[in-house]
Formats: C-alpha cells, sequence, structure tokens
C-alpha cells in the first residue's frame, strides 16, 4: 500500500512517503507557491527554476511550488485561516504529488490546525478535495483515500515509534501535551491514555511570524531599516543567524531571542488558560515544528519540572507520524 503522511505548513512542505511499513522518504520544500511570472528570471529572461521549484498548473494557469519567498515578487503568500481553500495550497499539494511520483496513493493522511480540525465541515472539505484524480507535471495520480487529523497528533504518533521505553509508558498511561510551533499559528493538544481531549485543544496565531516581525523591527529600531521578512526566514531555514542587509552584516541571534521571548508569552498564557479546565496534570510536554528551538526555553521554564523534550527532526515530525498513522 502506497502511504503518503503530507504537512502543508505556511513555511515548509514536508513530505512522508513510501509502502506501508517501510521506512519512508522524506523531503522538505519551502511552502510557496506563485504564477510562474512572479517567479524570478534570470539576466538573460529565461525562467530560473530551482531543484526544488517544481511547475504545476492550478485551473489552466503556470505556477512553480516550492520556492523560496525571496525568489517571488509581486506576490503575497496565503496567511490566513482559510489556507487551505487557497490556489497557493493546491499548488503546493500537486507539488507533492509529482515528488512522489506514483501513479496512485491508496491513502494520504495530513493534518489541520486543531482549531479548524475539529470543525467536522472544514475536514470533510478538505479530504474532498485531495481525494480523486489530480493533474500533475508528470501525468494522472489517484489518491483512493484520504483522512484528516489535528496536526499535532502527527508527532504524538511519531512518539510512540521513535520513542524510548519510558516515554512510551508516559504517552500510553499518562497526560501528553503537544505544541507544535508552526510559522502562522501555534497549535496544542492534549492527550490522556492515548485520547485526544477536545477541551484542551487550541491555537494562537502568536506564531514564528509574529517572532520574525518583531525580531525585523528590533533589527530597524535604530534608523537604520527594517530588513524583509522573507530574509530572515531564509536564513534561519538555512541554519544561518545572520544577514546581508544595506550592505551590513547584521547578527539576527539578539534580536530574534528578545522576539521570541515575547511571542511564547503570548501564546503559552493561552494555553494555560485552557489547561486549568483539565482535572489532571501534565506529565510530559513534546515541543514540535519549525519554531520548536525559540519556544523550548520558556516551556521549560512555565511548566518546571515537568520534562519537555523535541522529537528528532521537529520539522518533520507530523508527516511521519502522518505516514505511520496511514499505514495502519
Amino acid at each position: 500500500m502506497q502511504v503518503v503522511g503530507l504537512d502543508i505548513g505556511y513555511s515548509n512542505l514536508k513530505l512522508a512517503f513510501g509502502r506501508a511499513g517501510t521506512k519512508p522518504e522524506l523531503r522538505v520544500l519551502p511552502a510557496m507557491a506563485a504564477p510562474v511570472e512572479h517567479v524570478a528570471v534570470q539576466l538573460d529572461g529565461t525562467s530560473r527554476v530551482s531543484p526544488t521549484g517544481i511547475p504545476v498548473q492550478v485551473d489552466g494557469q503556470k505556477w512553480i511550488a516550492g520556492v523560496r519567498p525571496t525568489r517571488v515578487s509581486g506576490w503575497s503568500r496565503a496567511l490566513h485561516a482559510s489556507y487551505a481553500d487557497s490556489d497557493a495550497y493546491r499548488a503546493l499539494v500537486l507539488g507533492a504529488l509529482t515528488l512522489v511520483n506514483a501513479p496512485r496513493i491508496d491513502r494520504l493522511v495530513t493534518g489541520l490546525p486543531v482549531s479548524q480540525a475539529v470543525d467536522v465541515k472544514q475536514r470533510e472539505a478538505l479530504r474532498a478535495r485531495l481525494l480523486g484524480r489530480h493533474a500533475t507535471g508528470i501525468g494522472v495520480v489517484e489518491v483512493g483515500e484520504v483522512r484528516v487529523i489535528a496536526q499535532p497528533v502527527g508527532t504524538f504518533v511519531d512518539a510512540l515509534v521513535q520513542g524510548d521505553d519510558a516515554l512510551i509508558s508516559v504517552i500510553s498511561e499518562g497526560t501528553v501535551l503537544i505544541l507544535d510551533v508552526g510559522f502562522f499559528s501555534v497549535d496544542w493538544a492534549v492527550l490522556v491514555q492515548g485520547d485526544l481531549r477536545r477541551t484542551a485543544t487550541g491555537t494562537s496565531l502568536e506564531a514564528m511570524s509574529v517572532v520574525i516581525e518583531t525580531a525585523a523591527g528590533l533589527i530597524g529600531a535604530d534608523g537604520s531599516g527594517q530588513p524583509p521578512v522573507a530574509v530572515i526566514e531564509r536564513a534561519l531555514a538555512e541554519g544561518r543567524m545572520s544577514i546581508l542587509y544595506q550592505g551590513r552584516r547584521v547578527d539576527l541571534l539578539p534580536a530574534l531571542q528578545q522576539a521570541s521571548t515575547g511571542t511564547a508569552r503570548i501564546a503559552l498564557e493561552e494555553l494555560r488558560q485552557d489547561l486549568r479546565r483539565e482535572q489532571t496534570a501534565v506529565d510530559r510536554i513534546l515541543v514540535t515544528g519549525g519554531g520548536s528551538a525559540w519556544f523550548m526555553p520558556l516551556v521549560s521554564d512555565l511548566f518546571d519540572p515537568v520534562q519537555v523534550e523535541m522529537p528528532r527532526d521537529p520539522v518533520t515530525a507530523n508527516a511521519r507520524g502522518y505516514f505511520v498513522y496511514g499505514g495502519r
């Protein structure tokens, strides 16, 4: 059975795919898609598609999926709650199906932010859009079955597979808080003995996009100018802690640390309000997603002495978990 775990965020597209029961192939691409005329070209005017840029067609219009935001001009990224309804999301789906390179996908598993995943209408709408036949750059791909779950549940499933005996015992018998720090939103879910507590799930928009925007403002507070968010985002994606801006080298770390502390406090206060309604104490916390490292220090401080940990490769944790979930 061909299984695909598809995690489309606002910053990265994450894929885990292969035959059920085997180790999946993993791919991570920038979650940026735009009509081809908005993507950078070379000096001779020819299209400059990066190795990760995937040509697709959305309603007959040529798009490029999986490109860096810095290579796109005159086109805004879809940063809103209806992201899964957007043409950009459709382009990224087609790009993902192209990468899988299989004529049939027996089961595709993906996620929605917790606040949307608990809404049956939104889950079913996304499931219907992903189901069936899709025309990609390599031909027609048929998706036989689609499952839509809450995004943090992917990390929960991955932890069950990847964790040691102590972690698996806590997950199976205790209360686990999963905090998914994405680009647009921070989602959380509480699972008690493996069951999702609907009253203790939620979403905050105080996420990495806010951290980066705040950091850019702090850097420009001295009057030297505010660097573009896309430039900082690319540096973080590439593991760099400095950028070249207006001909000078700018250290990102101080601004990012200050911005992440303030942003995390707001998101975590919303989370703590939710947890007060639960009649159980948290035994373990898993922090996942691309912004994990920036939220970890404050999470550890606020929830001390509860053990806080990140999964191996937190960026792809949800996709890996979706893959495992789809194979069972």
